[in-house]
């Protein structure tokens, strides 16, 4: 006779799992007897022993359940700490990155600034200078413009001089009947 499938029995609180659905009881090749006894007292015995494992692979595997879950969710809490250290770390190197650079932008500005003060400072003391050329070219200018006005009167009292000689010698020559 070909192996007989029966339903586990399971109490009902607990849940049925996967491998508690279907057992297969096949009995042993044997007399008639055999399979009487089988199904007679046996068979409830066995039914009983059958409850029993069931009850107890059920507990098992809620017990593995939760410990497989209890050292999921450990890893995942180490896990987290570890990314959580992590991730501070790296908040604190870029912080530290951050004000490197504000400190580098601060001394370039520094430097450009001292560099436009050397600037400024070349250009004042190259106006100082200047100065004392320009007010010297200045005067030696009015100078120069004094002694173009000097030769200007001068010229223009010779040529006054000499067109009054002239305007006389011509007058002179002149004879007049009256």
């Amino acid at each position: 006779m070909p192996g007989r499938r029966l339903s586990s029995v399971r109490p009902p609180s607990q849940p049925l799992s996967g491998f508690e659905g279907d057992i297969d009881f096949k009995h042993s090749q044997g007399s008639s007897d055999d399979h009487n006894e089988y199904f007679g007292t046996t068979y409830h015995a066995d039914n009983r022993s059958l409850r029993t494992f069931a009850v107890v692979a059920a507990d098992f595997k809620a017990t593995w359940e939760k410990k497989l879950r209890e050292r999921d969710d450990n890893i995942i809490q180490t896990t987290q700490k570890e990314l959580h250290l992590a991730f501070q770390k790296k908040e604190t190197e870029i912080a530290n990155i951050i004000n490197d650079m504000e400190t580098l932008h601060q001394d370039f500005f520094a430097i450009l600034e001292d560099k436009k003060r050397k600037i400024t400072a070349a250009i004042a003391e190259a106006q100082e200078e200047l100065i004392p050329l320009a007010v010297q070219r200045h005067q030696a200018t009015i100078s120069l413009g004094h002694e173009v006005e000097n030769g200007q009167l001068e010229g223009m009292a010779l040529i006054k001089g000499a067109s009054t000689q002239d305007i006389a010698q011509e007058l002179g020559s002149l004879h007049f009947d009256c």
